[in-house]
């Protein structure tokens, strides 16, 4: 495994601006889960379907998630919550995929969600409590803490995306290095864990840290 995105071009010829393989695998990835929920919105039946009942199933977990931390705003933030869920989660199927990479495997894609819901929590905590009571906050409990709670929402979007990064790049070396000393009977079995099981238990964490941090925001 070859930790990090592989530069495959760049784009009108700037190094500044290289297409590697974890961007082109998102951009078919949102591709594909766009044309998903196109087809699926067109197809909805009162009596669902397999498909649109797993889909069914999986946002009602989601909301569910949200609801446990943001009590009846469940359904306000499921389009954005839920959206992290299955792009976290598809992206460990295509890692499964001969050709195709695992986007979360690129610090770059982690990092640019947990700055998208870093930038949406501050903006929710901003209009909920406004300018003047959202800039108090970085004064209490009392006014030398303002650099400390500066710093440590700063470091939000980077133990966030670090998480995730580091935990999908790490199961693939893991079994790079097994694959090494035992070609296929051990490793095989664990690519369950690492693959899909483990992969589960990221996205739950990624998403409920989500969560978290937007209820924080929007707290009094």
């Amino acid at each position: 495994m070859q930790p990090g995105p592989k530069v495959l071009a760049y784009f009108l010829g700037n190094e500044n601006l290289p297409i590697t393989d974890t961007l082109l695998a998102s951009w078919l990835l949102v591709i594909l889960l766009i044309l998903f929920a196109y087809i699926l919105k067109k197809r909805l039946k009162i009596v669902p379907g397999r498909i649109q009942a797993a889909v069914e199933i999986i946002l009602a977990f989601v909301e569910s998630q949200i609801e446990s931390m943001l009590p009846g705003e469940g359904r306000k933030f499921l389009p954005f919550i839920g959206t992290i869920f299955i792009f976290v989660g598809v992206s460990t199927v295509f890692g499964l995929i001969p050709g195709l990479v695992n986007p979360t495997g690129d610090i770059n894609t982690t990092l640019g969600m947990a700055l998208m819901v870093f930038l949406y929590s501050q903006y929710l905590g901003i209009k909920r409590k406004g300018v003047g009571t959202y800039i108090k906050g970085f004064f209490e409990p009392i006014f030398l803490m303002f650099p400390m709670n500066v710093l440590g929402e700063l470091a939000k979007p980077i133990s966030h995306s670090f998480r995730l990064f580091g935990n999908v790049v790490g199961g693939g070396i893991i079994i790079t290095l097994l694959y090494q000393f035992f070609p296929w009977f051990i490793p095989v079995p664990l690519h369950f864990w690492f693959d899909i099981f483990s992969a589960f238990i990221q996205v739950l964490i990624f998403g409920m840290i989500a969560i978290s941090y937007i209820s924080v925001a929007i707290s009094d």
